[in-house]
């Protein structure tokens, strides 16, 4: 079976696998003969990449690292005392984070919310630069797709994005704690539901799509700013109405929601699942490219793209025809599709329809 971008798809193509949205809802089953309005579905239910069979597909991966993109951490960066202040520090958030969503939920404790801000932080400033905290938080996998992970995850992500966009401190600590409260609904979820690593049924998908307004819910009177429970409540809408749960449009989506949205969906994408592997970074930002600026806010959609795209300028990669190179050239027009220098060759990916990048090395 071929692994193809969801943009690439083409009429007549038949799945070869049962087809995921990023949430775990199945959105195609296995044999199913792609038209028109399926491709359209596909897109609409932000889904990255179909296996499709060989035979429709007029081709085959031969390695199967090709699906995924893990990114490979040099081993020198482990060893540095930066990188094990911030893992000690990371660790110790998770903990606390864990014990202390548990404590809200089940037993109606206060929000801590200077507590929990002043622990993230330690974690930014252990990683030196923004880029580092991108490279670091990849390297934490010893987690089994938790709430709160990928809660915090996304609280170091919000944080970075709101000083790329040249918010000041005060919107930069907001963000921050957005982004690591703005799940907690799933914690009223059954793990059941919440960690099934088939497909999930229609029952069972109406219940996780209700965990935004659960978290609401269990924001909404605490003494914290009123951005807080509504990126909870709406980290899930898109900007053209498809999100969920209100379906609202544009401005009425909160700002802080807006950029919370993005955050969550490059985190929940890069990071592995219980039912798919990690979706390599620039897979995940040519499918923002395709159909982001209709669904999220382009200002803050363009900046976070041009930032993440940047860090991995001179990253060693691997392309879809099989070659190694390195990023050499940010192409700001597609920046999926960057200068690389091969062996060989210097490959301008923007020209080439039918060479992307597989995976980060």
């Amino acid at each position: 079976m071929a692994s193809v971008m969801a943009t690439e798809l083409k009429e007549g193509m038949i799945t070869s696998a049962d087809t995921y949205s990023a949430d775990g809802k199945m959105i195609l089953p296995k044999d199913t003969v792609l038209t028109k309005s399926i491709i359209n579905r596909l897109a609409s239910n932000d889904v990255v990449f179909v296996e499709i069979t060989d035979e429709t597909a007029g081709g085959s991966i031969d390695e199967p690292e090709a699906q995924t993109g893990d990114l490979i951490v040099d081993n020198k960066l482990l060893d540095t005392p930066e990188y094990k202040k911030f893992s000690r520090r990371y660790h110790k958030q998770i903990d606390d984070l864990t014990h202390h969503l548990n404590e809200i939920v089940t037993k109606n404790a206060p929000v801590q919310v200077d507590a929990m801000l002043n622990n993230t932080m330690t974690i930014i400033h252990a990683a030196g630069s923004p880029y580092s905290v991108f490279t670091m938080m990849s390297t934490m996998k010893n987690f089994d797709d938790s709430t709160f992970h990928h809660s915090l995850n996304v609280s170091l992500i919000c944080n970075i994005f709101a000083t790329w966009l040249g918010l000041d401190e005060k919107k930069v600590e907001l963000l921050t704690l957005c982004g690591l409260f703005h799940d907690i609904g799933k914690l009223m979820i059954p793990e059941e539901v919440l960690k099934k690593p088939g497909k999930l049924t229609d029952e069972e998908f109406a219940i996780i799509k209700n965990h935004p307004k659960l978290g609401y819910q269990i924001l909404k009177e605490r003494k914290m700013d009123p951005h807080i429970p509504y990126a909870a409540l709406m980290h899930h809408e898109k900007m053209d109405g498809s999100g969920y749960p209100l379906g609202i449009t544009g401005d009425k989506i909160d700002w802080c929601a807006q950029i919370v949205t993005i955050a969550d969906i490059y985190e929940a994408l890069t990071a592995k699942r219980v039912y798919r592997g990690p979706v390599s970074p620039f897979k995940v930002i040519n499918m923002f490219e395709e159909d982001g600026l209709k669904k999220y806010n382009p200002k803050y959609l363009l900046t976070f793209l041009e930032h993440v795209v940047n860090s991995y300028m001179n990253c060693k990669v691997k392309l879809s025809n099989g070659e190694e190179g390195d990023i050499v050239y940010i192409n700001k027009v597609r920046l999926s599709k960057p200068m690389v220098k091969t062996k060989d060759n210097f490959l301008d990916l923007s020209k080439m329809t039918d060479v992307n990048i597989e995976s980060v090395l």
